[in-house]
């Protein structure tokens, strides 16, 4: 006969079968977005942001800033 779980156990079942896998997780996902590949011969080397991301920051922070000005401001 199979076994049912509930959905604490099932929860708690994933979030342990995650803390043994760093490499996984959204946090993971998001820095690999906004930094730089880790090189596999020195991972403990600082890691940079990526150009694209920064643009993409600046071009964010100036439209908020121009929206905030002409809307707000005025």
């Amino acid at each position: 006969m199979q076994k049912h779980f509930t959905p604490d156990e099932t929860r708690t079942w994933f979030a342990e079968h995650m803390k043994h896998r760093p490499d996984y997780g959204i946090g993971k996902a998001v820095l690999d977005l906004m930094l730089q590949p880790r090189s596999p011969f020195n991972p403990k080397k600082r890691r940079r942001f990526r150009p694209a991301f920064l643009y993409a920051a600046a071009w964010l922070g100036a439209s908020v800033s121009v929206f905030a000005y002409f809307n707000f401001a005025r």
